[in-house]
Parts: structure tokens; C-alpha cells; sequence
């Protein structure tokens, strides 16, 4: 795929591009105390900017509410009634529940154009059960005890303090300071360092609300890491898909929280936001690199949602909050053909199917000591001799610069490799013989010691010892990468594949991959196991492990088949999981949402994509309780509706075991599989156009409405 570039014309027409307004981020608002300072010194500052007093370098100053009393409680509990509603179906229930003498509101689902209606106003779960069992009785079988922000009146009678590292108190404005650095940075211990504006002040709950003001770009640098971070998506064009999204999603919900005092918070119920501790230097360059441009829709800017991991499709918003939105439509997070790159093996292997022999042992002992050849069953399966083994051991030694004598014809051959690299010598004077009486049978092996020294240290089996058989050259073998392993510990190479052959491993950048010509290719199953093949068309993205030869380039390359399969969103953790429960835990997170006396059965109602659009849960008493949407999985605590399940047992022994995809609501982007694409080679605006069907990058110019295209 070609990189997306910026026509020359379109630049010329947008080369100053306005500052947006500056954002107002809550960083907190439930403490009633902060400890802070200000880089390189500073002042603190009422509100207005009027200086109040002023600290030095690394000074530390405790701002604190005095709150005289017990905080009134920040959440409260309410009752939704059914799903998100139209503005019309939303009314209509509402004047059906004021029929039923019911005091309801509607509240504005924020990610899409919908209403939530609430009724009821308690302080805990257990107080809303007799609403709970009069709405069902009436037959509302959507029924929901949901957590709100709880809006009160300002107390009175506060005070709000700054207290200096010598305890000297003094009195601040009871509405409120504006701190500022000479330097860049504010320090909020226990939370981190700060670009802008930050001011802290009381709110209605009696706690302290803490804001950071600051433009939209330098936001951005805090957001981006923290929803995509480099160290997990090493790819520009993924961050930079990311960035636009974020960049969207802050000005579509400016001021979305503007009751509690800010823009939006800094956690996941709107973007993670981490400040200068957060920034990365990669996802500094994903956002300056879009600078300024955004995701539209019929020329506004959408609701750009993105999530974890889609679980291999997104879904429609109707599914999830209601509404309509022709950009957050269900789309699959599957390439229509992988991309990938053949390699070959450059000797001829064995074309047995399956290799239960080959372990990783016999691979690094193929890199250097043994040849190709050796690696079949049918050899592998004969008896083993000393004159087999005393060329491999011979190289060993002379690598382990150890001295070389020949090896013993006589007894048993394991204990005569171990001879040869000089183990005997370890057990004397520490090995006891009660240790050797623990691990072994009272018979064989004569040398106890050593062989209770072996067996400890996991190089060979204990009931290996009371064998009669003679070893396979496959079981020597095996013993004698195992005593390599003792001597000159290795891990193999690990990476992902990139284009051009590049691989790229943890944490770290791009590096080619040299590649040997007696190259050895083998795949790994998602069990561990191991095969030999001729050739193989690698996915871009597979994870390769390898063994370097002597010479340096790859002696072994060993292909991973991925366990989440070819999906784009496979390289998350919860691109598929399983969650267990007892009776008595599902009982218990089910009663924190809907009151149930029991647990008959449970029902869901999926579309094509495996993702659970309607669940209905019935009690022990036969009363279905139903459930759709972002419910589902709040309800039963999955990290996704794309679910199935299994019950093992009955009664009170019964278990609720779930395999399930995904992680997050599965509307817009999906991260990794943004990760994925940008692996394969896409552009950022291939990902957000893949992701939000129809729309369209624009930059914003000087009028908030001002939007100028790209195309």
C-alpha cells in the first residue's frame, strides 16, 4: 500500500492552522488533600491569577479542604428502565413511568444519540430493590441498578488551606488556586507531573476537584501513549491513527463534563490521559505528524470510539448504545487476503507429519553439533552408542573450551555424558546419599550421587533410572543438549515478522534477519509442539523464534503459529480468553446489577459475528430478567459480549466457565487490529477509513465550524 500523502495544493490552503480553544482535563475529585510542587519554584495563585505566595525549587506545599465533617458521597444509585431510547421513545417512557408514580429522568447517552431514563435515587444497591420488584412485577423486563454522578449544593462553612513543609497554615480562597511553575511542569504527588494550567477547588461533595488546562496537541501527547502506547504498538501509522482518533473524540466531547468543571476526565470513561509522564517520543511524532487533522462526517467531526481489541469484528452502535451513526458500522477486523512472505527450508527434512520427537534441544544441537540428517524418526528411534555421540560431545567441548577425553564404552550412557563434561567432579563433597535415596530407586544407577544430582536438576527423569531399555539416540541426545543447556544456557531469538523480511522484537526497532543457506525451517503449534516443513507462507505479524549458527545467521527459524489465529486484532492478550465462575461468584456479580433470588438458566441472542445481542437471564423463581447492549457484560464481568458458555455441575456445585473474544464496547477502532493493519502495511487513513466507513480527514481552520477537506 502507498503512503497516504498531503496534495501540495491542499497544504497551501491550510498552512496556518488555528490553536483549538484549550481543553479542561479532571485529574481528580474525590481527595480532599494535595501535596504539589511547582518546577523550578513558582506561586500559587487565586483563581483570577492574583499571586497568593510563592514557593521555591522543589518546595512542597499540602493544599488541603478542611471539610469539617463527613464528604457527602460522590455517586448514588438509580434504576434504568430498558436500553438507550430515542429522544421520542425516551419521553414516552417517561410518561409512562410519572403514570406509575415514578419521578424518572433522561440522561444523554454521550458516544451516540441517545437518551438512558433513570428513576429512583438511592444510596446503596440493596435500597433499590423495592422499585426494582414493582417495575418487574409491572413487566419491565429491562432492568438495570445503575452508578451516577450525584448532584448536590455546594456546602457551606469550609475552609481550604495551604500548609508549608515547616506546618505553617494559611488561609487560600474558598474557591479555589491556580498554580504556577517557572518551569514547564506541576507535581501532584501520587499522580504525576503536569503540563498547563492547573487549578484545584472544592465542589459540591465536599472534596477537591483537580484541573489541567491545556491545547488540544499537548494533550494529545499524554493521551496517545496511554490508549496506544509505543511500547505495545511500535508502528507510526497505528499511532497516528490513534492520535486522529483521540484528536476527534476530545473536541466532539468538549465540554461533556462541564457540571463537574472540565472538558472530560482522564480515565477510560473518556480518554486515558497520563501527562508529561506518559509522553513517549514516538507517539509525539504520531501526533505531530497529524497535526491538526480530524475524522469527519458529513463535515463535523464523528465520534471517534476506539477499543482494546474487537474480538475479530466491530459492531453496529445501534447494537451497543442506540442510535444511529453511518461511520459506526460493523466491520471485520480480518485482512480479505493475509500478507505474506514465503520462506523455504534449504535442506530436505523429514515429511513425516507429525514429530512428536523434536524439542528444542535437538534444534540448537542441529544449529552447531549435529547434522539435518540426524532429525528424522526412524533414526532417532535406534539404540544410541558412545561412537554416535562422541563427535557432537567432542564439538561441545571444544566450544566449552573443556577438556576432551574419550568417552566410556562401558555402563550407562547417560551418566558417561555427564562424565564428559566434568559433572562428577560437582557432586562431591555436597550430594548426599539420602538425597539420592529420595530421588531414585534402590537399584541402578551405580554412581547414586551423580545421578540424584541430574535428576534434581531436571536433566533426566527418575523413572528414566530403573529402565532397562537401551537408550534411543533420540533420549541421548536429548540428555546431551540438556547438559549444554547446564553449561551455556540459551534462549532463542524472538520477534515478529515485518515486511521485508525485518523482524522486530519486544521493545525494540526493526532489525533484519540473516538468514543461513542450510536453513532449518520448523513450526511451533499453539501446544508447544514442534515439526519440521520444507517450506512455509508466513503471515506478516507471526512471532519467528531462531537459532543462530556457528557463522551467525540462522541456523533454525522457528514460525509460531499464532494461537488468536490471522486475525488483525490478535496480538492482544484478550483477543480470546476464558473467565470461570463458581455458582455463588456469578450469583454475586449478577446481584450487584438486577435483583435475583437464583440462577436457572441464561439465554443470549447473537449475530453473525458471535457477539451477544440480547441476554436474558432466569431466575430460580422462572422470571427472565433481559439485558442488552454495554449491560451484557457488566452484568456477568466479561471483557466483551462476543461470548459462549459451559456449565459443569449442578446445584450449588454448578460452574459458569465463558470463552469469549475481545475486549472493550467493539464500536469504532480497534486498536490492535490497527496495529495489525499497520503491519501489513497500511496508512493511518486507511485504518480510520477502514474502521469508520465513509468518513473523511479534514484539518480545522480558523472558525470552530471551518472545516477544510482533504481530498
Amino acid at each position: 500500500m502507498k503512503p497516504f500523502l498531503i496534495p501540495a495544493l491542499i497544504l497551501s490552503a491550510v498552512s496556518a492552522i488555528a490553536v483549538q480553544p484549550p481543553l479542561k482535563i479532571g485529574l481528580d475529585t474525590q481527595a480532599t488533600e494535595w501535596i504539589i510542587s511547582l518546577e523550578g519554584g513558582g506561586q500559587v495563585c487565586d483563581r483570577i491569577g492574583k499571586p497568593l505566595m510563592k514557593l521555591v525549587a522543589d518546595e512542597k506545599l499540602r493544599i488541603w479542604w478542611d471539610s469539617r465533617g463527613v464528604s457527602d458521597p460522590t455517586t448514588e444509585y438509580r434504576i434504568q428502565v430498558g436500553r438507550a431510547h430515542s429522544a421520542a421513545e425516551a419521553a414516552a417512557l417517561m410518561k409512562k413511568l410519572k403514570e406509575l408514580g415514578e419521578a424518572p429522568d433522561r440522561v444523554k447517552v454521550p458516544d451516540a444519540d441517545s437518551w438512558r431514563v433513570l428513576t429512583g435515587h438511592f444510596v446503596e444497591t440493596g435500597k433499590a430493590e423495592p422499585v426494582l420488584q414493582k417495575l418487574q412485577d409491572l413487566g419491565f423486563d429491562e432492568l438495570w441498578v445503575a452508578s451516577e454522578s450525584r448532584s448536590s449544593k455546594p456546602r457551606k462553612g469550609r475552609a481550604l488551606y495551604a500548609v508549608t513543609e515547616h506546618y505553617e497554615r494559611r488561609a487560600l480562597p474558598p474557591d479555589g488556586v491556580w498554580l504556577k511553575p517557572l518551569g514547564e511542569l506541576t507535581t501532584l504527588q501520587g499522580k504525576g507531573r503536569y503540563r498547563g494550567k492547573i487549578e484545584i477547588f472544592p465542589n459540591t461533595q465536599g472534596r477537591l476537584t483537580v484541573v489541567n488546562t491545556l491545547d488540544l496537541e499537548t494533550y494529545l501527547r499524554g493521551v496517545v501513549p496511554k490508549e496506544m502506547g509505543a511500547w505495545e504498538f511500535p508502528n507510526v501509522e497505528a499511532l497516528k491513527a490513534q492520535a486522529v482518533a483521540a484528536r476527534t473524540y476530545a473536541v466532539a466531547n468538549r465540554g461533556k463534563r462541564a457540571t463537574d468543571g472540565f472538558d472530560m476526565g482522564d480515565t477510560v470513561a473518556d480518554q486515558v490521559y497520563g501527562g508529561r509522564d506518559g509522553e513517549q517520543s514516538l507517539t509525539d511524532r504520531a501526533v505531530q505528524e497529524t497535526e491538526g487533522l480530524f475524522a469527519t462526517y458529513g463535515g463535523k467531526p464523528i465520534q471517534a470510539l476506539f477499543m482494546a481489541n474487537c474480538g475479530g469484528h466491530t459492531t453496529n452502535v445501534a447494537d451497543v448504545f442506540g442510535g444511529d451513526a453511518p461511520y459506526l458500522r460493523a466491520v471485520p477486523c480480518y485482512p480479505a487476503k493475509p500478507l505474506t512472505l514465503p520462506f523455504a527450508s534449504g535442506m530436505t527434512v523429514t515429511q513425516e507429519s507429525s514429530q512428536p520427537w523434536l524439542s528444542w534441544e535437538l534444534l540448537r544441537l542441529a544449529s552447531v553439533a549435529i547434522p539435518a540428517e540426524w532429525l528424522s524418526g526412524e533414526r532417532l528411534a535406534k539404540p544410541a552408542t558412545p561412537g554416535d555421540l562422541a563427535g557432537p560431545v567432542r564439538i561441545l567441548l571444544q566450544r566449552l573450551a573443556l577438556e576432551i577425553q574419550p568417552l566410556r564404552q562401558e555402563g550407562n550412557l547417560t551418566l558417561t555424558l555427564a562424565r564428559a563434561f566434568g559433572f562428577h567432579r560437582i557432586v562431591e563433597g555436597q550430594e548426599r546419599p539420602q538425597d539420592a535415596a529420595y530421588f531414585l530407586p534402590d537399584s541402578l544407577p551405580d554412581d547414586r550421587l551423580l545421578a540424584a544430582f541430574l535428576t534434581q536438576r531436571g536433566v533426566v527423569s527418575a523413572s528414566s533410572w530403573a529402565s532397562k531399555d537401551t537408550l534411543t539416540l533420540r533420549q541421548a541426545l536429548q540428555t546431551l543438549g540438556r547438559l549444554w543447556q547446564e553449561l551455556e544456557p540459551f534462549t532463542p531469538g524472538e520477534g515478529a515478522l515485518l515486511m521485508d523480511r525485518l523482524v522486530r522484537r519486544k521493545r525494540g526497532g526493526p532489525e533484519p534477519l540473516p538468514l543461513a543457506a542450510s536453513l532449518l525451517l520448523v513450526e511451533e503449534a499453539p501446544d508447544g509442539s514442534l515439526r519440521l516443513i520444507p517450506k512455509a507462507d508466513i503471515q506478516v505479524g507471526d512471532r519467528l523464534k531462531w537459532i543462530p549458527g556457528e557463522e551467525g545467521p540462522v541456523q533454525i527459524l522457528v514460525r509460531r503459529l499464532d494461537p488468536d489465529g490471522a486475525a488483525w486484532d490478535r496480538y492482544n492478550p484478550m483477543a480470546h480468553w476464558r473467565v470461570e465462575y463458581t455458582e455463588s461468584e456469578l450469583l454475586a456479580m449478577v446481584r450487584k446489577r438486577i435483583k435475583v433470588p437464583g440462577i436457572r438458566d441464561m439465554k443470549a441472542q447473537y449475530n453473525d459475528q458471535g457477539r451477544v445481542l440480547d441476554f436474558t437471564l432466569i431466575d430460580s423463581l422462572g422470571a427472565s430478567h433481559r439485558v442488552r447492549g454495554m449491560h451484557i457484560r457488566g452484568l456477568l464481568g466479561l471483557k466483551d459480549n462476543v461470548f459462549r458458555w459451559l456449565t459443569v455441575g449442578q446445584g450449588a456445585k454448578r460452574r459458569w466457565v465463558f470463552y469469549g473474544r475481545g475486549w472493550g464496547h467493539g464500536l469504532g477502532m480497534c486498536q490492535t487490529g490497527a496495529n495489525g493493519m499497520a503491519l501489513e502495511g497500511a496508512t493511518f487513513e486507511q485504518i480510520l477509513q477502514h474502521y469508520y466507513p465513509g468518513m473523511t480527514l479534514q484539518r480545522i481552520d480558523n472558525e470552530p465550524q471551518g472545516l477544510l477537506s482533504r481530498h
